[in-house]
């Protein structure tokens, strides 16, 4: 979606169309062979480059916020972000940049927690509830040890809720 939402801002030709399909390709396909052999290192790779997105995108929001992007100070968002992250419909592109970074921080959290876990004895810390927001976009990731607990926690809160739910009925 990020890539969409830019390409919607730059309208490129049919060359530069092509060149990013390509990178694409080549990216999707060693990817894929990266993961095969070992997710860990895929996960890990793909979180190093997200931690790098949230790093120029933070960059390019102060860039904004000083004024040293004039034009970009006032753009309006596209359509396709105002749809897709559900901004203000007078949202500017330096809200859609913020919406691109908090993606890019969750996807960091993401790809380092798994990148941490043992996939044969570890469960997987998302399969019931979401770390908030701050907890995403303030550190890398959980190590192995705060993954275990954050399921821990996750679980004896659905059984409480589903323990409720019963009562109720």
């Amino acid at each position: 979606m990020h890539l969409l939402t830019f390409l919607s801002l730059k309208k490129p030709g049919f060359f530069f169309r092509t060149v990013v399909l390509g990178a694409q390709g080549i990216f999707y396909n060693l990817f894929f062979l990266t993961y095969l052999f070992s997710p860990r290192v895929a996960h890990r790779f793909v979180g190093f480059l997200e931690e790098e997105a949230v790093v120029t995108y933070t960059r390019c929001i102060e860039e904004i916020e000083q004024g040293r992007l004039p034009e970009w100070e006032n753009q309006k968002a596209p359509e396709i972000a105002i749809s897709y992250w559900r901004l203000a419909p007078d949202a500017t592109l330096l809200d859609t940049i913020r919406a691109v970074r908090a993606d890019e921080a969750t996807h960091r959290f993401v790809n380092h927690s798994f990148a941490s876990l043992n996939p044969k004895s570890d469960y997987n810390p998302f399969s019931l509830a979401e770390p908030p927001a701050e907890t995403r976009g303030t550190v890398p990731g959980f190590t192995r040890e705060e993954s275990a607990a954050f399921a821990q926690e996750a679980r004896k809160k659905a059984s409480e809720g589903l323990q409720t739910q019963e009562k109720k009925h």
